[in-house]
């Protein structure tokens, strides 16, 4: 099997070699990741002498951030640990470069000046090395994994690749798949080709299932069940910063946010969904006019577009970024620049949860659940369906349709302070309760020897 993946790949990576130059010339976010993840550009560090090292490896920014909450405590049980991280995407790399060694989002909001020093740097080393994961091509798998010379791989819920997994196979080095989940639509893509899928998946250490579903999925696909386990979702045990009341002060400061102000935020948002919230914010800007609506795009470079088009419909707007050169107060802030988001769901009366409109799947309602704050999602939350759907039965979430629902809920919560404050609750309860994943994580790594 492993034999005609390889033809198969080579042949592709003939194929679209010439139209490399192109590629390279006309889009900014493969010129940064080319190079690297071609093994061009490699040039991991050796593993220190007497030092074990870990490799985690995470495919974007939704699964850097998952990653934060066990790095942080594999570097604070095991300090000496020697980890290299790698993401596949400019966005995923750019967000771990931020996480784990500038963590630049406090100074760029402007609390380094505000005596928070100690609170910006609190990431800083949590990991050695930050690199792009290798294309899946033999040349490329060979020269980065011997560069990195891993004790074992960590891959964080997906981006698996049978060369890569081969490879680590004849090198007889562990890899285990951590945060793991299985939609349905992929399992149905597995179950058609069942031997080649029972192999590939079948060549990991463990695979650490989030829920009991996700177990009995990977077992349908003719998985060992012995190498299947359950251990919850790491992301339940991210870090917030909702006790450190002088972080919330400084930022309720800057966005001019005072005791009438109300304040929406939208996180995640992608292309479509602002004109929803450009609707909306206008229509409930009439009932609470000292509204703030605080939108984080997904993508932060669409953040002059959306700047554009809210101007053009006579909505006063501002970049995050120039707001406090100006002085002014807006209505509408954007927010351009990565990892500045999950903190500031503590400045907010009410979350919306961006690529739920759409068909993006959603994405991760936990962190302003962590901040006791009442959360809105659209239709599409298939990524975090178990998430979701344990919010909204608890009451502390609710699902909305159409614009309309969209503007109809927004007023209700933004109107009724005990229905704010119960769903919001409601939602700390289950965030807390769920808690202890990334634990019960490392001590399955543990008894495997990885650690």
């Amino acid at each position: 099997m492993i034999f005609f993946y390889k033809i198969i790949i080579n042949i592709l990576f003939i194929i679209i070699l010439p139209f490399l130059p192109f590629i390279y010339f006309f889009s900014e976010k493969r010129r940064a990741t080319l190079g690297s993840r071609f093994a061009l550009k490699a040039d991991f560090k050796s593993k220190p002498r007497g030092k074990k090292r870990i490799w985690v490896h995470a495919l974007s920014v939704g699964e850097v951030i998952s990653a934060l909450p066990l790095i942080k405590e594999l570097k604070e049980q095991y300090p000496d640990l020697d980890i290299v991280f790698t993401a596949s995407t400019k966005t995923g790399f750019d967000m771990a470069e931020q996480l784990f060694f500038k963590n630049r989002g406090l100074e760029n909001a402007g609390l380094k000046n505000a005596g928070l020093e100690n609170a910006s740097l609190k990431n800083r080393g949590l990991v050695n090395q930050l690199g792009y994961f290798p294309f899946d091509l033999g040349f490329c798998v060979n020269k980065i994994s011997s560069q990195i010379d891993p004790d074992a791989v960590v891959l964080v819920e997906t981006d698996l690749w049978p060369n890569f997994l081969y490879k680590m196979k004849r090198r007889k080095t562990a890899v285990v798949l951590i945060n793991a989940r299985l939609s349905e639509r992929s399992l149905k893509g597995y179950l058609v080709f069942k031997k080649f899928s029972s192999m590939f998946f079948s060549s990991l250490t463990e695979i650490m299932a989030q829920t009991q579903l996700d177990q009995k999925r990977f077992q349908s696909l003719g998985i060992d069940q012995r190498k299947i386990s359950v251990v919850g979702n790491i992301k339940f045990d991210q870090i917030h910063e909702n006790e450190d009341e002088q972080i919330v002060k400084v930022l309720k400061d800057r966005f001019g946010v005072q005791k009438g102000t109300r304040v929406f935020l939208a996180g995640s948002t992608h292309e479509g969904e602002e004109k929803i919230l450009c609707n909306v914010y206008k229509k409930i800007k009439n009932k609470f006019p000292e509204l703030l609506m605080i939108i984080a795009p997904r993508d932060p470079k669409r953040s002059s577009v959306i700047l554009s088009y809210f101007l053009s419909h006579d909505v006063n707007a501002e970049f995050m970024s120039t707001m406090e050169k100006s002085g002014r107060r807006y209505g509408v802030v954007l927010v351009d620049r990565m990892g500045e988001l999950s903190r500031l769901y503590a400045l907010c009366d009410v979350a919306f949860i961006g690529g739920s409109m759409g068909r993006q799947g959603g994405h991760n309602p936990l962190e302003p659940a962590a901040f006791s704050k009442p959360v809105l999602f659209g239709a599409d939350m298939s990524d975090f369906l178990l998430i979701s759907n344990m919010l909204m039965e608890s009451g502390g979430a609710r699902r909305v349709e159409s614009e309309t629902q969209l503007e109809k809920e927004i007023e209700t919560i933004l109107g009724n302070n005990k229905t704010g404050q119960y769903m919001g609750s409601r939602n700390f309860e289950i965030f807390s309760r769920n808690s202890g994943a990334v634990q019960r994580t490392i001590e399955n790594m543990k008894s495997l020897n990885i650690l």
